[in-house]
């Protein structure tokens, strides 16, 4: 299993602090996360663009770095043409920063429920400028899209991978377990999150809290078993946080997880 982490769990420490949560007592760049991603000896490191400022020039020694862009609404179902502009800029910074996958979003659950096939035209786009550079473009399920909107999009949108987050599956309304099942031929990248109940949950924008693998609701080592996992990036993702939750900790914790689960 290749294990990464992915920036914003770290999004408290690099500048946003959102509703409910406590702010941290530093702050922090790109260079303190790579610093704390080789501390743990993962392989890869997803960078979300929202933190980054260009032009980069990231240490980032042996790790493998996956640009993610598109916090916090994407493409707005191809509502916005700002943002495929800016997606297309974020694809060039990648492939010169020597990349072969970049993250993409169609929308955020504030979209969720509205008509998402705005968003085949402007995908196809970045599908095309992604394969002229060498890289793949991956679409999350952000929250907005169910497995199944997202494999219509797969489906019409050539070459288009996918970027599978498990508790935005849940979230959207799809068992974890049968949405990982149902995308599992096209996911290129995991984004590997466990979560308190949903009903717990006051804020629909923000979600359930994160905490790490095995006390919350997803049931993480059977999207793996479904997943399979021999070509596809998993990267440890917080969302939300609870008051007193420590990032640095729950992320090491859940890496722990994985390589033992990688070397078990």
């Amino acid at each position: 299993m290749r294990v990464g982490i992915d920036s914003y769990s770290y999004h408290r420490l690099l500048g946003e602090v959102r509703a409910g949560e406590e702010a941290p007592p530093a702050r922090w760049a790109a260079d303190d996360v790579l610093r704390h991603a080789r501390s743990l000896g993962v392989d890869a490191v997803s960078l979300e663009t929202c933190f980054l400022e260009p032009p980069l020039a990231l240490d980032a020694g042996p790790l493998e770095i996956v640009i993610a862009w598109g916090h916090p609404h994407g493409l707005a179902y191809g509502g916005d043409p700002e943002a495929l502009r800016e997606l297309l800029e974020w694809l060039d910074r990648a492939a010169a920063l020597g990349c072969g996958l970049v993250r993409c979003v169609a929308g955020s659950p504030a979209f969720r429920g509205r008509q998402f096939l705005g968003s085949v035209e402007p995908l196809q786009a970045a599908v095309e400028r992604a394969r002229s550079l060498g890289l793949e473009l991956a679409l999350e399920n952000h929250g907005d899209l169910r497995a199944a909107e997202v494999l219509e999009l797969v489906r019409r949108v050539e070459g288009l991978r996918v970027c599978f987050d498990t508790a935005n599956a849940l979230r959207a309304g799809d068992d974890p377990v049968a949405a990982a099942r149902t995308l599992a031929p096209h996911v290129r990248m995991v984004h590997l999150k466990d979560v308190e109940p949903l009903e717990h949950v006051t804020d629909p924008v923000a979600g359930p809290c994160s905490v790490a693998y095995g006390e919350g609701v997803v049931d993480v080592d059977g999207v793996l078993a479904v997943l399979g996992t021999p070509d596809a990036l998993v990267c440890v993702e917080l969302g939300q946080l609870a008051p007193g939750a420590d990032e640095l900790e729950l992320v090491a914790r859940c890496v722990h997880r994985l390589h033992a689960s990688s070397n078990g």
